[in-house]
């Protein structure tokens, strides 16, 4: 029987070549998706590396915060009812770099470490110096035998404001008794022994400052952002801070031994909180000293940060003839304070301003011993109190001027 076509078997062959043109048509359209999309997300990819590269470029090295998760592997850190240190730890740090990548994609952010696995006190300085970052933040969540205990804090180096400090700067430490070699590599230092916290009392004028002023940024928006307890800003003989050449801070987020506390810390919204706080304090502090603005974010030559503003007074070194005069700062604020605010807590200051920012000082002396004196009696008020110099009304290395002030009385 031959084969006949007819009206309705055409309709349908015309139908159908149709199809296969659409579908020919289809095909090649997602082709040129596909080729496009692969063009942008190259170009995405040039767009991200061009900070970074125009740095290199010009010479300039890119601000560089090294983040460190306290504790990893077989060291958990302190335990919680429900939780480990350790990840608390890491997903703050985590959710801090990425707040500040969004913010500011031209900072370097390294890690100490990205896994669980644990790093020696050491090794994590190390890792900061041998980066020469900008920026060592300590990331941990506090732990006491009390469950009474609870708030958040941050500390920079110190010989300890207080028996609280000194305590929660030995519990860090006691993580190196662990190490091989401690013994060694810490050259006799024993973290159990009150006599072995006499070495931070020497420390690094000039990052204590900026640590100061950072550890008070990022103490007020953790508080502000998680509500927890406030404990302030603190100083204490933290080994992995020691160990650093830049402004350097440790975090104690909260409390994981207070049920409160972990509560918080411990949850996907409190982590974010914290982190956001954190952030903040960081934001504040980069916009101030590490934002670029024509220049070199550190000169590593004389280990200073180049000034923003004409406002900012450069340190100077030792003018022959000259005595330096010594000074307790105590505090640092955004807006001059009126005589009789609470945040002086009764104290005359006298106040000097850098950067745009009020830094007020209590004391006035050529004697460093009598300072000193006078330091330990503020501690009670201003945990974060440290000395400052000056020669000839302005900022000068306080190594220098305690060098200076040693010879006078040979």
């Amino acid at each position: 029987m031959p084969f006949v076509i007819n009206a309705v078997l055409l309709q349908k062959i015309r139908r159908f070549a149709l199809f296969c043109k659409q579908a020919r048509g289809v095909r090649l359209f997602m082709k040129y998706l596909f080729h496009n999309l692969r063009i942008l997300f190259l170009f995405l990819l040039l767009v991200m590396a061009i900070p970074q590269a125009m740095a290199q470029k010009s010479g300039k090295k890119p601000f560089t915060v090294v983040i460190d998760p306290g504790h990893g592997g077989v060291d958990p850190g302190a335990l919680g009812r429900k939780s480990k240190e350790k990840d608390i730890n890491m997903n703050v740090s985590k959710l801090l770099a990425e707040m500040i990548k969004e913010k500011y994609p031209e900072i370097k952010i390294i890690f100490t470490r990205t896994t669980d696995v644990k790093i020696p006190l050491v090794k994590r300085a190390s890792i900061a110096n041998d980066a020469n970052a900008d920026l060592f933040i300590s990331i941990h969540s506090n732990a006491s035998k009390s469950r009474k205990a609870n708030g958040c804090e941050t500390f920079t180096l110190g010989a300890g404001s207080s028996a609280e400090a000194k305590a929660a700067a030995m519990y860090e430490n006691e993580v190196i008794l662990s190490e091989d070699n401690f013994e060694e590599v810490y050259k006799g230092f024993d973290p159990r022994s009150s006599e072995s916290y006499i070495i931070f009392e020497l420390i690094r004028s000039h990052d204590m400052e900026l640590s100061a002023e950072l550890a008070q940024l990022v103490q007020e928006g953790m508080v502000g952002n998680s509500k927890l307890h406030n404990r302030g800003v603190a100083s204490a003989g933290f080994l992995v801070l020691h160990r650093t050449v830049m402004p350097s801070i440790l975090v104690e987020l909260g409390f994981i031994t207070n049920s409160n506390d972990e509560a918080v810390i411990a949850s996907k919204n409190g982590q974010k909180k914290l982190a956001k706080g954190i952030f903040e304090g960081f934001e504040k502090y980069y916009e101030r000293y590490g934002k670029p603005r024509g220049g070199n974010v550190k000169d590593r030559d004389n280990k200073s940060v180049k000034p923003k503003t004409p406002q900012k007074k450069k340190t100077v070194t030792a003018t022959k003839g000259k005595k330096p005069v010594f000074k307790v700062q105590i505090l640092t604020s955004n807006r001059k304070l009126a005589k009789n605010d609470k945040k002086l807590k009764g104290v005359k200051a006298e106040y000097y301003t850098e950067n745009g920012v009020y830094k007020y000082t209590y004391g006035n002396s050529k004697d460093y011993n009598e300072i000193q004196r006078i330091k330990k009696q503020l501690t009670a008020k201003f945990k974060e109190a440290f000395i400052v110099a000056f020669i000839d009304g302005k900022k000068a290395d306080i190594n220098e001027a305690i060098r200076i002030y040693k010879e006078s009385k040979k």
